[in-house]
């Protein structure tokens, strides 16, 4: 889990240090880090949300180990508990 949050900081601080460059831009001239589609920002971020979503999986199979149910979990997530077990479990 430590390599996965590693690699999701890593990420997020790119993606902050990109924004800070469209900050030093004019707004007419701000145009997303990638040419090619318009919605360029969204497809920056995606990367950042795929890992933030394998940086909570590995939470949840550590929490798992560590004892806690798939109550005290989908209580966390606010979802039930058969959608946190469905979603969850082997991974």
């Amino acid at each position: 889990m430590r390599e996965q949050a590693e690699a999701l900081a890593q990420a997020a601080g790119e993606l902050a240090l990109n924004a800070r460059g469209e900050d030093l831009v004019a707004l007419w001239e701000q145009t997303g880090w990638r040419r090619g589609p318009i919605a360029g920002y969204t497809a920056a971020t995606l990367p950042l949300v795929a890992r933030a979503r394998a940086v909570l999986a590995a939470a949840v199979a550590a929490d798992r180990a560590a004892g806690a149910t798939w109550s005290e979990i989908a209580a966390v997530l606010g979802v039930s508990d058969d959608t946190a077990a469905r979603h969850y479990r082997g991974r």
